[in-house]
């Protein structure tokens, strides 16, 4: 009975080496840990990380896997079903009459079974060690330790219907033995009845049928009592399915109970056979209603049938196997072999321990495979997604400040920090290279030497006449309000990340309502990362390049223009400047940083002609654009320096104008973070192929 062998070829599993593999956190460690700090992290501490339910789970599959071939002599059915299905009277018909009387069989919710009850043969406790293992390895299956069933029948009662109400009891198995099984020689799991709704918070439906997969793994065989009526019903449907999941290969049984003379024992196949055979039921068993006296005809006598069926005061169901020709079905006689309470007789126990054992290495399989290694792998590529989640949010408000967009929000330019070595630069490159009536009126040499000093020296140094000194008021003006290029602050960089989504974008920093969990550390690390920043930039255009292109434009200047600009143009350059220099200097000890292109300096002094002729020409473009692409690359990576991101380790891509740009590779040191950090795993090949080697995925044939 119950199918094929398995292949005495086939390999066992070594679960202390498989064990092993999942303790290592070195060379054959699961989880290699990129960020914040580079490791290692075993198999089992991954889990535990992410869900300790799902490690537990994994150790208790291997130790019941390891413990199976020392159980499989000592087979358990499991009895499950729905609430009145009469579940309970099929386990007393097993039972001796002080056994029957500790059941609580009725047809209201007051007796129904809301804990799992284990029924084992008297004289199995008798052997300490055996006993120890069978505790032990219920515990793994169900998550609790046992308790024992009260020997008085009253309170008996009480366990079994869980009257004290508490939904935790329901993980606590109870267990009790009779002499009536030692014939036998297996245990009967009474499973909780499967209910429809949360029955007076004795646990919900779906705790119910997680429990009962749960203790699936340590039964041998399982049987699903249905009533006569609930062939349509979706719950029943559930229970077939659990018990085919969670452990395929082990025999599988239904018994249908309460059958009314007015169906036949072919028409009950016909109504159930679909279900059975869509879930592999192997056997349908039948019983009648024993109170309906028109059932006798239908209920299978002998000497035992007859003396049960007696005791007015505790009658017992007849099971009886439906055989397909309706000929060899009661009303006619049936061979003792087909009664349900025959059935450890007929165990091959052979066949059942090879299937016994093979439904604990499936155990094993999905708890490791399907359930703990894909919730590894799923959480490093969570965190790699929300790595790259969180570079994006940090360059978008990157972009905020060093990006020039047209009204549409399309990027066009990329804005320049202007440093004071970029404006040192830019300074000696336009005085230098100059035409004489640009250079009218202003004294060069003296103060550019002089202008390696304190910044507020340098910006003395480069407005010389009241024209210039009120034009670098007027920037200062323009770019406080907005109208020309970027100005950061702490304040400004923390809105800018706010309006990109970071309080989803950066969890790390954020509760789930989306509140920042440590305001001072918060405002700490706008602070650094604006102050680090200005500190640590230290990008410069090209030089050659840079005189290359300036004078370039002050040769395509119109002659109008040189006529009519007269001595302003030079004077006005430079003030633009360092008014531009000076604007973080306005914000006292608050850190702030402006940042404008080259074209932006020229149209916010109103000289829209050079503005356009710099934006129009290539190499003039080029030159500020380059230093513009490693500022921005350089600001990203101290944001993400600063809120624990990762930094990228490929080339990072922009939109500017119709084209993508890829960023260059950032120039400054990485630097801790000033707060959380967002983790970046990744799982190793080399695990994945070891623990392939030890537990093939797939696994035999039937398991």
């Amino acid at each position: 009975m119950f199918g094929l062998r398995r292949n005495q070829d086939e390999e066992s599993i070594d679960w202390p080496s498989l064990q092993s593999l999942l303790e290592d956190d070195d060379q054959r460690a699961i989880v290699k840990r990129e960020f914040p700090v580079e490791g290692r992290e075993s198999f089992l501490s991954a889990i535990r990380r992410i869900d300790e339910e799902t490690a537990a789970n994994v150790l208790a599959a291997g130790r019941q896997y390891q413990s199976a071939a020392k159980l499989v002599g000592f087979p358990t059915l499991a009895i499950a079903g729905m609430l009145n299905s009469g579940k309970t009277s099929l386990v007393a018909t097993f039972l001796s009459e002080q056994g029957r009387n500790r059941t609580l069989r009725g047809a209201s919710n007051e007796e129904g079974t809301h804990r799992f009850v284990l029924w084992l043969p008297q004289a199995w406790r008798s052997d300490t060690e055996l006993w120890g293992l069978l505790m032990a390895d219920l515990g793994d299956a169900i998550g609790m330790p046992p308790e024992m069933l009260s020997e008085i029948p009253s309170e008996a009662h009480d366990q079994y219907n869980n009257r004290v109400a508490d939904s935790d009891s329901l993980s606590i198995p109870l267990v009790a033995t009779d002499p009536g099984l030692d014939a036998a020689g297996i245990g009967l799991l009474d499973c909780p009845d499967i209910v429809s709704d949360e029955a007076f918070g004795l646990g919900s439906p779906q705790d119910r049928r997680e429990l009962l997969g749960r203790a699936a793994t340590f039964c041998s065989a399982f049987i699903v009592v249905s009533s006569a009526e609930s062939s349509r019903d979706s719950t029943l449907g559930d229970l077939l399915r659990i018990s085919a999941d969670l452990m395929p290969g082990i025999p599988r049984l239904l018994a249908v109970n309460k059958i009314r003379p007015r169906q036949t024992p072919d028409q009950v196949l016909d109504t159930f056979g679909p279900l059975a055979r869509g879930h592999g039921i192997e056997s349908v068993f039948a019983a009648y209603d024993f109170d309906v006296p028109a059932s006798k005809p239908f209920i299978p006598t002998d000497d035992e049938t007859v003396a049960a069926l007696e005791q007015d005061d505790d009658p017992q169901p007849v099971f009886f196997s439906i055989d397909s020709d309706p000929d060899n079905n009661p009303p006619a006689a049936i061979s003792e072999e087909r009664l349900l309470r025959a059935l450890p007789k007929r165990l091959d126990r052979s066949e059942s321990s090879d299937k016994f054992i093979l439904a604990r290495e499936h155990s094993l399989r999905t708890y490791l495979w399907e359930s703990a290694f894909m919730a590894i792998d799923r959480d490093a590529d969570q965190s790699i997604q929300a790595t790259e989640k969180a570079r994006k949010c940090l360059m978008d408000a990157c972009l905020e400040f060093f990006a020039r967009r047209e009204p549409g929000g399309k990027v066009i330019e990329l804005r320049l920090h202007q440093s004071q070595r970029i404006i040192r630069q830019l300074t000696e490159s336009f005085a230098l290279t100059a035409p004489w009536y640009a250079r009218w009126g202003v004294r060069m040499n003296g103060w550019l030497q002089r202008a390696m000093g304190g910044a507020s020296d340098f910006i003395k140094q480069l407005t010389p006449t009241a024209i210039a000194k009120r034009t670098a008021g007027e920037i200062k003006d323009k770019f406080r309000r907005g109208e020309y290029g970027g100005l950061m602050t702490p304040e400004r960089l923390q809105s800018a990340i706010d309006r990109f989504g970071g309080s989803t974008s950066l969890p790390h920093w954020f509760d789930q309502n989306g509140q920042v969990n440590n305001r001072l550390q918060w405002d700490e690390a706008a602070e650094a990362a604006v102050t680090r920043y200005e500190r640590d930039d230290f990008t410069t255009l090209d030089p050659r390049r840079l005189d290359d292109a300036v004078r370039q434009m002050w040769a395509e200047v119109p002659m109008r223009k040189k006529l009519a600009a007269g001595l302003t143009p030079l004077a006005a350059m430079l003030a633009a400047f360092g008014g531009v220099l000076m604007i973080p200097f306005d914000f006292g000890s608050t850190a702030a940083i402006a940042s404008a292109s080259i074209p932006e300096l020229f149209a916010a002094l109103g000289l829209t002609t050079l503005a356009t002729m710099w934006a129009g020409g290539q190499n003039t473009r080029n030159v500020g654009q380059q230093a513009a692409r490693q500022q921005l690359a350089d600001f990203h990576a101290v944001l993400c320096d600063t809120y624990g991101v990762a930094r990228p380790k490929e080339a990072q891509t922009i939109a500017l104008s119709d084209l993508k740009e890829n960023l260059p590779k950032s120039q400054i040191q990485r630097r801790d973070g000033v707060g959380p950090a967002l983790s970046v795993y990744r799982v190793r090949d080399e695990f994945r192929q070891e623990l392939q080697h030890l537990l093939p995925r797939s696994g035999p044939v039937g398991s």
